[in-house]
């Protein structure tokens, strides 16, 4: 085989790979039965599997004849536009990674960022984990403490040094010990924060909602600890698990908006768990926004709802989901990430006016494996944005 044609068929391997890894991640963004969503998991490693099988079974038999140009463009084959198309996919992935990597910068609101990771596994000592958590190399049991100042533009200056800790996607499953995430709750409190907020994923197993009074139900703030689930919450009894953390004195922002006071000013704080459970909050019948009306905090299970939040005038939108990609490779960043996006907003934290979305990496995982994409907890510090000092001009 020369090199080009090695080289060739590397390169549409590779665009094989993002095709499919990105067909997964669009379609496990969408409010599958869990059926269709299990086939199309198994049909993105069948394809995986079997389609390269193909091209060298073919390879074997005939040689390099697919990689021969054809004499017109009735002359292409399945095989030689399948390779064409991968080539393209792999072009339009490294097109969105350089743009990423060169052209995209901290959005402008991000005042500063600092992070912290934490091994919790001492901690968890003498607690059952998954045989997964003490593979060499996994970040299961590591905790990033993510710390990030925010300037909002709407935000009163009243308000100014607010402070909320987010946490997602805890998945209690048992794989991992209640003590793992006792330690996550004893966190939390220490910052002392004015608010909490939780956004989805929070149990897989209807026997770990017991687990609530000795978790969540531990978190403590200010002015209140607010949640709402997601799409992993419908495989239990979400009536029941509401009802527990309500019992707990957490506050269920699902499909509604309340609205509180804080340092004499307004806040309006909504919940978003489209496109699993509806409706999302109805804010039509909200207040005005900022700056007749109060500052609005979006939870939202899912980064796909950032078209939402800015149609409706959101401020700082807090969501989760997408776990950073739970497995993320060195230079290429993660594969999978669970939106419609693909991996634009696997973790991390964006701006577009009026609205700053925070996408949080998650706690934990149902699979328990992190590979280069540590779990984490998230503390923001909002602020007012100050305006420009004005200098007398003396003539």
């Amino acid at each position: 085989m020369s090199s080009l044609l090695f080289l060739l068929l590397f390169l549409a391997l590779l665009g094989h790979v993002f095709l499919w890894a990105g067909f997964l991640n669009r379609t496990h963004a969408i409010a599958l039965p869990r059926w269709a969503a299990a086939v199309t998991k198994l049909i993105t490693l069948a394809a995986l599997a079997a389609i390269p099988g193909i091209y060298l079974a073919g390879y074997v038999r005939t040689g390099p004849r697919i990689l021969n140009p054809p004499a017109s463009l009735s002359d292409f084959r399945l095989g030689q536009i399948y390779l064409v198309v991968c080539w393209a996919a792999l072009a339009a992935t490294a097109v969105r990674w350089l743009r990423r990597r060169v052209l995209d910068r901290p959005p402008h609101v991000l005042r500063r960022h600092s992070r912290k990771t934490l091994e919790l596994e001492p901690a968890t000592r003498g607690e059952e984990h998954h045989f997964l958590a003490s593979m060499p190399g996994n970040e299961i049991l590591q905790l990033d403490v993510t710390e990030r100042a925010v300037d909002l533009p709407r935000m009163p200056a009243a308000l100014d040094g607010l402070s909320i800790v987010h946490l997602s996607d805890l998945h209690f499953t048992g794989r991992i010990g209640k003590a793992y995430f006792q330690e996550v709750v004893r966190m939390s409190n220490d910052f002392g924060p004015d608010l909490i907020a939780i956004t989805g994923d929070l149990v897989d197993f209807d026997e770990c909602i017991d687990w609530m009074p000795d978790t969540l139900g531990r978190l403590s703030a200010r002015h209140g600890v607010y949640f709402i689930l997601g799409n992993h919450d419908l495989l239990v009894d979400t009536r029941r698990l509401r009802g527990v953390l309500s019992d707990c004195g957490l506050i269920d922002l699902g499909g509604r908006w309340i609205e509180i006071a804080l340092r004499g000013e307004r806040v309006l704080l909504a919940g978003n768990e489209l496109p699993w459970i509806a409706p999302a909050a109805d804010l039509g019948a909200a207040p005005s926004p900022p700056p007749d009306g109060p500052l609005r905090i979006l939870l939202a299970h899912t980064p796909d709802q950032f078209a939402w939040a800015r149609a409706n005038e959101i401020d700082l939108m807090l969501a989760g989901h997408t776990h950073g990609g739970q497995i993320r490779f060195p230079v290429l960043g993660p594969l999978l990430s669970p939106s419609l996006s693909g991996v634009t907003y696997a973790s991390g934290f964006f701006y577009a006016t009026p609205t700053a979305m925070q996408v949080s990496r998650g706690v934990s995982g149902l699979f328990p494996l992190r590979v280069n994409c540590p779990p984490e907890m998230i503390r923001l510090v909002l602020h007012a944005v100050r305006p420009p000092v004005r200098r007398l001009q003396y003539q």
